[in-house]
């Protein structure tokens, strides 16, 4: 992996469009993934004769020799591979470095030699932006002017994805990360840093802590839909319903979205009067991040409020 950003020749989409190219999901436990539904519609919505599939497995070096085949020029990466894969890619763009993972493989040409680079980026943190800008465009401006920490809920594998996202491009200087264990929100701040994020991450580990902190006006929760058990979780949530409960009520994004859509931190939110953004979006939008590197073609030029409908529609299906 060069530590070196590239020259790269500037690619020649409208060749590319008339080929036909394979694009996989690198990962385990994809059955229930709604990315080939999104991904083939938009394919077929913009007229290419390209395919996204499932590709089950761990096995690096096998996928590598399926990367590097003639109809591929690029692939979307998921658990257990998105931090490995890593460090199999010519270049990881500076997005995915502060996270610490790719979920994302596209080509392109080094300019010099015309050689094929393989590029890895994180499109997760376009996601999350995206699910706010569209959603809650007014939201996002508030907290813009009046300089509002963001919030994340839960140190796992989203976590960094939706710090960087917050701090990045939404304009929080500073974000708050509610979890069980304090030397987990460590190791996001630790790795971050490490990967160049220059943003403030505070743990919040107490509800007392909370009550005396400046509220978000944005929110990512990052957990699966289980209600709390340990003596840690049932703290952890009763920090973040301080955050739920507060006067000053924002946006949040509810990552969690499968099996159901509305889980139980959908509902409380909402009950609440908070406005509550479907993880569905963030899965959608970072789709469309990943379909504008390997496409050419910008979110503004693809048919945004088809394909989400056409998805909302069939994701049951």
């Amino acid at each position: 992996m060069a530590s070196n950003s590239p020259i790269l020749e500037k690619s020649n989409f409208e060749e590319l469009r008339t080929k036909k190219f394979t694009f996989r999901l690198f990962g385990l436990h994809i059955g229930h993934s709604k990315s080939p539904l999104l991904q083939n519609y938009l394919f077929e919505k913009l007229g290419l004769s390209w395919r996204y599939e499932l590709y089950e497995s761990s096995d690096i070096d096998a996928f590598k020799k399926v990367l590097q085949g003639e109809d591929c020029i690029g692939s979307a990466v998921t658990m257990p591979n998105k931090v490995v894969m890593a460090e199999h890619v010519d270049f990881v763009d500076n997005d995915a470095k502060a996270v610490g993972a790719i979920n994302t493989i596209y080509t392109r040409k080094e300019k010099d030699t015309g050689k094929t680079l393989y590029i890895g980026t994180n499109t997760d943190t376009y996601g999350i932006r995206d699910s706010f800008l569209y959603n809650a465009p007014e939201v996002v401006k508030k907290s813009r002017d009046s300089n509002n920490p963001g919030l994340v809920y839960g140190g796992g594998g989203a976590c960094r994805s939706a710090v960087y996202a917050l701090n990045e491009f939404l304009g929080c200087s500073k974000v708050y990360v509610i979890n069980r264990f304090a030397e987990e929100v460590e190791a996001v701040r630790e790795g971050m840093v490490k990967g160049g994020f220059k943003g403030e991450i505070i743990h919040v580990s107490s509800p007392e802590q909370a009550v005396s902190l400046e509220k978000p006006s944005m929110i990512v929760c990052t957990v699966p839909d289980f209600a709390p058990s340990t003596e840690e979780e049932k703290t952890a949530r009763a920090t973040l319903e301080v955050f739920i409960g507060s006067q000053e009520r924002g946006a949040v994004l509810e990552m969690c979205y499968h099996p159901k859509p509305l889980t139980r931190l959908y509902n409380e939110f909402k009950a609440s009067n908070w406005q509550v953004i479907g993880g569905m979006e963030a899965m959608i939008y970072q789709g469309f991040a990943q379909q504008s590197l390997w496409t050419g073609y910008s979110l503004d030029e693809m048919p945004v409020k088809d394909v989400i409908e056409y998805v909302y529609k069939n994701a049951n299906n």
